[in-house]
């Protein structure tokens, strides 16, 4: 490597001539590849200073090939960045593995953040919540907090809104941490999806009122629900003419200004510069936790302690995922005990009530069961097969019902014409084919027996 060229491309660098340092770079590796490692790793950094990615991409390959370089694992980091940024996150996912993996490599937290943030893009939201929740273990991690807050947002987008508040809170309890408003406001909201509303209420009013956070769209909504929940609790225990929250008292806490538009995307940490001796690493896009801004100064009223800390970290994730089920089973069987009795009877009354109604409508229309078509067509089946018709009659002389079913030769086949319908008697027109001869018609008189409905006589129409 041409030591004097090299010198003078890391001078153009840090002016931030990027477009010089990387033919410089290049420049200073000449031809070869083993010793030249570290210039094409740098000309790959400025390259990437300069958005041309997939020439970075491999300019870093050929700093990979570089036998006796010692910093592979800060290439493979690198090299990562540059495929997410092309859009390639199986690969990337791929590249920060490999880095982790690589000896010697001493900051695996920062590819595991990216390795996240890849996963996120493929829409691999657990496996996410995993990466993140290692990086937050890794003791070089200098400020585990952001990974714990972006973890805490996985665990929202995975329905696992009680998981994502033991986050924020263990990220609030991380002295390193500095963005205390955004996270109190993602802690509320984690608190409102779980029901704890007065929880809520009082964390973002610490994000407000103690770290000057404006909250977002979606923060405000879910601080106007906590709100009208612990206002709604505090009626019945209080004159409706004031309702206090946690010491606020309603109407008199300041308007909430308009949120700005917020960034989208998941934190990696801050942009730095390459500096290879350092072993510092390039994050192409330094995204801000979703939904969190940085914060006024520290709180002085921390919403956690370091025995919740402590259990967060040791907790596994079948724990965690066994703890939620656990807690969103309370609180259904909370909001079934809290059920108002006497709602639910009248509830069950007025069903009640209306079921009756409708059958008392049905009845005095001339429903039945069976119906007057139904104990008709029984009658006119049995007499075409010759069987006994006595139970489709009411209480009369078996010599009667036999007079009146003479009135109807023997028949192969009929028909139901038209019923008309009363509360107490119908009738019904029928004709009826006989074996031999022409079709002939006749009226059924039915009246109600119970619910149902039994024949009374048979007349002919002509």
């Amino acid at each position: 490597m041409d030591d004097a060229r090299y010198q003078e491309a890391r001078q153009a660098y840090d002016a931030g001539d990027f477009r010089s340092a990387a033919k410089l770079f290049l420049a200073a590796a000449g031809e070869g590849v083993d010793g030249n490692g570290a210039a094409y790793h740098m000309a790959g950094n400025a390259l990437m200073r300069l958005r041309r990615y997939s020439d970075a991409l491999t300019v870093y390959g050929h700093a990979l090939n570089d036998r006796v370089y010692d910093k592979h694992g800060s290439v493979r980091f690198n090299l990562a960045a540059a495929q997410t940024a092309l859009g390639e996150y199986a690969e990337a996912v791929d590249s920060y593995q490999a880095a982790i993996d690589e000896p010697g490599y001493s900051t695996p937290y920062k590819a595991l953040q990216g390795m996240a943030s890849a996963l996120l893009e493929m829409g691999r939201t657990e496996d996410a919540a995993a990466a993140y929740r290692k990086a937050a273990l890794d003791e070089a991690n200098p400020n585990p907090g952001a990974a714990l807050v972006n973890l805490g947002l996985c665990l929202m987008a995975l329905g696992r809104p009680a998981d994502a508040a033991e986050a924020y809170k263990a990220a609030l309890g991380c002295d390193s941490y500095t963005s205390r408003g955004r996270a109190l406001a993602n802690l509320g909201q984690a608190y409102c999806a779980t029901g704890q509303y007065a929880e809520g209420v009082r964390a973002f009013e610490q994000a407000e009122h103690l770290h000057g956070h404006t909250l977002s769209a979606a923060a405000r909504d879910d601080l106007a629900a906590c709100l009208a929940a612990v206002n709604e609790a505090q009626t019945d225990a209080q004159s409706p003419d004031r309702h206090v929250v946690e010491g606020w008292v309603t109407g008199e806490m300041p308007p909430v200004l308009d949120a700005p538009v917020e960034s989208t995307g998941w934190g990696t940490g801050e942009l730095e510069a390459l500096d290879v001796s350092a072993d510092e690493q390039f994050v192409p896009v330094a995204h801000d936790d979703p939904g969190l801004a940085p914060s006024a100064g520290a709180s002085t009223a921390v919403v956690t302690d370091g025995e919740d800390v402590d259990a967060f970290f040791n907790r596994t994730e079948q724990e965690m995922r066994e703890r939620d089920k656990e807690i969103r089973r309370d609180e259904r069987s909370a909001r079934r005990g809290d059920r108002n009795a006497w709602t639910l009877v009248f509830a069950v009354g007025g069903a009640l009530a209306a079921v009756v109604l409708v059958l008392a409508a049905l009845y005095f229309s001339g429903y039945g069961w069976p119906t007057q078509r139904q104990t008709t067509t029984g009658l006119l089946e049995a007499a075409v097969a010759s069987e006994s018709v006595d139970a489709y009659w009411v209480a009369v002389p078996e010599a009667d019902v036999k007079k009146e079913m003479a009135k109807i030769p023997p028949a192969k086949s009929f028909t139901v014409d038209d019923v008309e319908a009363s509360m107490s008697t119908s009738t019904v027109a029928v004709t009826v084919t006989p074996v031999s001869g022409a079709p002939l018609h006749y009226r059924i008189a039915l009246q109600r027996e119970g619910v149902g409905w039994r024949v009374t006589g048979i007349e002919n129409e002509w």
